[in-house]
């Protein structure tokens, strides 16, 4: 399906697996799809995973930390150009804000932004 290190559009990857075209965990059908990770807003990328704490970021980290399963991660090049790094699956998640806000270390996100932190283990 995708291939390791090549770099793909967003359109591509939407067209492979569906969901939203902007969102950074598209979902379809109920399950998250993806994942298209920005550096700057998840640093630790594709280990961890930084939630803010948007309606539709809250919603889709819900979904993720309660899914099986793996899911094609995507790291951001420039813009449209994501980085294929592999299959990731949800190993923890973390909501309690003690225990998020170290993550927020060294992103755009203050501590107080972040809703969760999904662990992802490659698989």
């Amino acid at each position: 399906m995708f291939e390791m290190g090549k770099d793909y559009t967003r359109g591509y990857i939407h067209t492979i697996c569906g969901g939203n075209k902007q969102s950074f965990l598209p979902v379809h059908r109920g399950k998250v799809v993806a994942a298209c990770l920005r550096p700057d807003l998840n640093p630790q990328a594709p280990d961890v995973i930084i939630c803010n704490s948007g309606a539709a970021a809250r919603a889709a980290g819900r979904t993720l930390a309660k899914q099986d399963g793996s899911i094609p991660v995507f790291i951001e090049q420039t813009t449209d150009r994501l980085r294929y790094v592999g299959n990731f699956a949800v190993t923890e998640s973390l909501t309690i804000p003690a225990d998020c806000d170290p993550y927020a270390k060294d992103t755009k996100f203050t501590p107080r932004q972040i809703s969760r932190v999904i662990k992802l283990r490659r698989g």
